[in-house]
């Protein structure tokens, strides 16, 4: 009883600044036409269409507590997909702390950099790396000092019994100005991985870059540029990939989209990607995706 009290004593100033939680529930549904010149057809598919629920609870002045659930929809199948993330966490004058399944340390730092269309994105990154969500893991990410914040990333293997981390994650962005920000990203796993971005963002325009060099896989890099002109988006991104797991997956792309903001929540686009080489297993081919977003 004794410790329960002093328990209770140490949660007062706690709950007396406590407010109410947050709690919303979104969702991000996709669809396209699909038209490849490998398999000389045109289908109906979903484009990553998701759903979920995120809160938050600020618990005084100085903390808070949040949490999200998101799932991915399948609208052609009609299905509900896998879980995409699924975490909880803290953050305060200590940084973030994040336990569960989320985008990882080194997408945020380094594969965000060319992934910023609706289907064709970062060819490179995704081709190198696999694991852009990350489950059976925390991550630390420290203050903003002065432009520079470090994230940690540690992923536990759930079927070994010695808590034997699978792979760890170590980033580094600064931001240099306004509109420039750099980035720095490594993995350590089996295959090791380095990667550097650089983020430029000019009035109406954006330039990303993206570099990786994967252990046994290659390296490769991820170039995008967009122009906005009031409700549309131009963008053209070029690729390339060095395989160096003797797979012969070489590949130069290039892709052109176009975005049109019918409303803040609706948008239309296409975008027409083709390549030398083997990209996801087809040989010099290409597609062309036209499709709409509803967000809520």
């Amino acid at each position: 009883m004794t410790c329960l009290s002093l328990a209770c004593a140490s949660l007062m100033p706690l709950v007396a600044t406590a407010t109410e939680p947050e709690i919303n529930f979104y969702g991000s549904l996709r669809v396209q036409l699909e038209k490849t010149g490998h398999t000389e057809s045109t289908d109906f598919k979903d484009a990553a269409s998701r759903i979920g629920v995120e809160g938050r609870h600020q618990l005084d002045e100085s903390l808070a507590a949040f949490a999200r659930y998101e799932v991915a929809l399948d609208l052609d199948e009609r299905e509900v997909g896998d879980e995409r993330q699924g975490y909880v966490g803290l953050t305060g004058d200590f940084g973030t702390l994040m336990a569960g399944r989320y985008w990882s340390a080194f997408y945020n730092a380094v594969g965000y950099a060319g992934d910023q269309l609706w289907w064709d994105s970062a060819p490179a990154y995704y081709s190198l790396d696999g694991d852009f969500r990350i489950g059976d893991s925390i991550m630390y990410t420290s203050p903003d000092v002065n432009g520079l914040q470090l994230s940690v990333l540690a992923q536990f293997d759930d079927d070994s019994n010695d808590d034997e981390v699978e792979q760890s994650q170590y980033t580094a962005t600064y931001q240099a100005s306004d509109s420039l920000r750099l980035a720095v990203g490594y993995i350590n796993d089996d295959n090791d991985s380095v990667g550097i971005a650089a983020y430029y963002t000019g009035e109406g325009f954006y330039i990303n870059g993206a570099y990786i060099d994967k252990d046994n896989a290659g390296k490769g890099a991820d170039l995008i540029g967009g122009i906005r002109a009031d409700k549309n988006l131009y963008t053209l991104a070029l690729s390339t990939l060095e395989d160096e797991s003797g797979a012969g997956n070489d590949f130069d792309a290039v892709t052109l989209g176009y975005q049109y903001d019918l409303h803040p929540k609706v948008k239309l686009w296409v975008e027409a990607m083709a390549w030398d080489g083997v990209l996801y297993g087809n040989e010099d081919s290409h597609t062309i995706n036209i499709g709409m977003n509803y967000d809520f």
